[in-house]
């Protein structure tokens, strides 16, 4: 049974696990010294396809090792998300025993609480992929709203260019846009962002030279099950473009994306195969979907016609 301190231990380690460098890895040593174990790995499976998409494995201990041969013990819990699967397996020598049941049930209740520091994780990696691409072209303009759309945040590149522009406004603490059809679209879009952890842009069809685009993230989707959340959402109001660059040149910029990256998720747009797509740019099917995988992380798109959105929605 574990105690209350030994309890919290563990829930730090989970929830500061992406915020450290080898986070995962003390994490799970942690979770293995609790279980009497001497390794525990971590594997999140696409399910899809069943291939791993993230793994993390604590140091092996000497011991074990040595008694591999001689069997393990395991003990292995699951846990299903929206979009992948969790394993978590501790081990130790088979000559130390069988983990109990008691063990398996403390696992399990730590399984959403790492699945949630785990989207937690892949948001923030996308939330910073964003911002980066939005500051590629010196932009900085950013606001957090919360699940009653509220602005929580706004930064000083926000404030200043919400001072000069008359396509939205701050009213009553919330963004505002001027023309009913923008706000109708925004309110949608920011309503998936909570729910589902969609995203996408709003184009402001050149109504203000000041800003033309709102490139809205999901930060934390709406969540009643751990530590009830009502959700934030990213807001990145980015300028009118001031250059002609290429289609290729845009996709980059605005989602964050490699040269090669960009490419792909052009090619893809336009219902291009990954094999089609190798044989066009002249890379392997491998690198493709290597590719792929990252663009998908990159953007918060989980299937081709949602990256196929993004991509269709961005300037000419």
């Amino acid at each position: 049974m574990l105690g209350d301190d030994e309890l919290t231990e563990v829930m730090d380690a989970i929830y500061f696990a992406s915020h450290q460098k080898g986070g995962w890895q003390g994490c799970l040593e942690r979770i293995a010294r609790l279980f009497a174990a001497d390794s525990a790995r971590l594997l999140m499976l696409s399910k899809d396809n069943g291939e791993p998409v993230v793994a993390y494995q604590s140091r092996v201990s000497t011991r074990l090792e040595k008694e591999r041969e001689a069997g393990l013990s395991l003990c292995e819990v699951c846990h299903d998300m929206d979009e992948a699967h969790l394993e978590l397996v501790v081990q130790r020598p088979a000559g130390e025993g069988p983990f109990s049941e008691d063990d398996r049930q403390h696992l399990e209740v730590l399984m959403p609480h790492i699945a949630r520091a785990m989207r937690q994780e892949a948001v923030a990696r996308v939330l910073n992929d964003r911002q980066a691409a939005v500051q590629q072209q010196k932009q900085g303009a950013l606001l957090l709203l919360d699940g009653e759309q509220n602005v929580v945040f706004l930064s000083s590149e926000a404030e200043d260019l919400l001072s000069r522009t008359g396509a939205m406004k701050l009213e009553e603490g919330r963004l505002r846009l001027v023309q009913r059809q923008h706000q109708v679209a925004l309110d949608t879009l920011i309503q998936g962002c909570f729910d589902s952890k969609s995203s996408g842009m709003i184009n402001l069809s050149g109504s203000d030279p000041v800003a033309s685009r709102l490139l809205v993230s999901t930060v934390q989707p709406r969540n009643h099950e751990l530590f009830p959340s009502h959700g934030l959402v990213a807001v990145f109001v980015v300028a009118g473009e001031c250059e002609e660059t290429s289609k290729e040149d845009v996709i980059g910029q605005w989602l964050g994306l490699t040269g090669a990256e960009a490419r792909v998720a052009g090619l893809i747009a336009q219902g291009r195969r990954p094999a089609e797509i190798a044989e066009e740019i002249e890379l392997s099917v491998h690198t493709v979907r290597h590719h792929i995988k990252s663009i998908y992380r990159k953007t918060g798109a989980h299937s081709q016609s949602q990256l196929t959105a993004l991509v269709l929605n961005l300037p000419a």
